[in-house]
């Protein structure tokens, strides 16, 4: 695929904005000059080509000589730039599972790289593999394993430390990254991996939540859905799911939002075979389901995530869709327990 034909998403470069702001530097300035748009960095769905992004950090790299640029921005990144995925990841019950979900949902970054997690002898390797960005790989391989370090380091046991870190690229001058993992990396490897032990990885994580998880990954099921699609009515649910725990956003909001008029909208949503309240009613009744399923989110909460004023509106809309009142459609959940259990049998 070439190189653009890939796309990132606009909030990866908060990063960079962070970098270039800690250095004094004007980021609307250094975005403009390669056609980004540096207001788009906040908005939480946004997304740039990955040319445009690739031809920023070589310029970043040999304006400014920093052969550790990728470690640099790193140390800027927050949990929140990956936005569903990165609290998703640290609520994972193991580093196995969490390692899983990021190759589950990685496009969701970027669809200009995959992870791979072969198993072998005991041992795990996340492996980094590159469809583009070629030129600046130097930046990149440092970034990505010195932002999953961090975050394992968050949320993993200290127990928890990789066997080995492998770059394909050459050796800095300054060895940084190492520095910074307080690890030690091999240069010039045929495969960029960290790897694992896999009885680690195992170890019950710090800051596991199955609410969060089970909140969460609807949302981000639905945001691959839509990149591998391109159709409307998925760019409408996941605006939906953006912005429906503050309240329902109306049909001209969402039209704005996806940067089209309500009648444009309306017109590509009827050639899905579809319309907005359809797509709203789908949204909401998907949410509350999976949200019903964890007995630690009271009903009133369900309803106020899934966009309506009050429990009693809420009760309504579902008994409508569902033909049973939320307790009711709760009651008749299995546990997890025996969830579990009818899986073993």
């Amino acid at each position: 695929m070439a190189l653009e034909t890939h796309n990132v998403l606009a909030s990866q470069l908060r990063m960079v904005l962070r970098w270039l702001e800690a250095n004094k530097e004007d980021p609307t300035d250094h975005f403009s000059r390669h056609g980004l748009d540096v207001s788009r960095v906040s908005e939480p769905r946004e997304r740039f080509p990955a040319g445009a992004v690739e031809a920023l950090l070589i310029d970043l790299r040999d304006s400014f000589q920093r052969p550790c640029l990728g470690t640099e921005l790193a140390a800027h990144h927050r949990l929140n730039d990956a936005h569903a995925l990165g609290i998703t990841m640290m609520a994972s019950d193991n580093g196995l599972e969490a390692l899983e979900r990021a190759i589950r949902y990685q496009k969701i970054m970027s669809t200009a790289a995959r992870f791979e997690l072969p198993r072998e002898g005991g041992k795990v390797a996340l492996e980094l593999h590159h469809s583009a960005f070629l030129n600046v790989l130097d930046v990149l391989e440092p970034y990505f394993f010195g932002i999953i370090w961090r975050w394992v380091s968050i949320a993993a046991p200290p127990s928890l430390t990789p066997l080995a870190t492998r770059l394909t690229v050459a050796e800095p001058a300054n060895d940084c990254l190492s520095e910074a993992l307080g690890l030690p990396v091999t240069w010039g490897a045929k495969r960029a991996a960290m790897i694992f032990e896999e009885s680690a990885l195992m170890a019950p994580w710090q800051m596991s939540n199955t609410e969060i998880v089970r909140a969460n990954e609807p949302m981000l099921d639905n945001l691959i859905r839509g990149l591998k699609s391109g159709d409307v009515a998925a760019s409408v649910r996941l605006q939906l799911l953006d912005a429906l725990d503050e309240g329902l956003p109306s049909e001209d909001q969402i039209a704005q939002t996806l940067h089209m008029s309500a009648r444009t909208l309306q017109r590509r949503l009827k050639a899905e075979n579809t319309t907005f309240g359809e797509v709203v009613q789908q949204t909401r009744l998907q949410l509350a389901q999976q949200l019903l399923a964890s007995p630690d989110i009271t009903a009133t909460e369900v309803g106020l995530a899934c966009g309506f004023a009050d429990a009693s509106a809420f009760t309504r809309a579902f008994r409508r869709w569902t033909g049973t009142t939320p307790s009711d459609y709760r009651d008749k959940q299995p546990a997890d327990g025996d969830s579990a259990a009818g899986k073993g049998g």
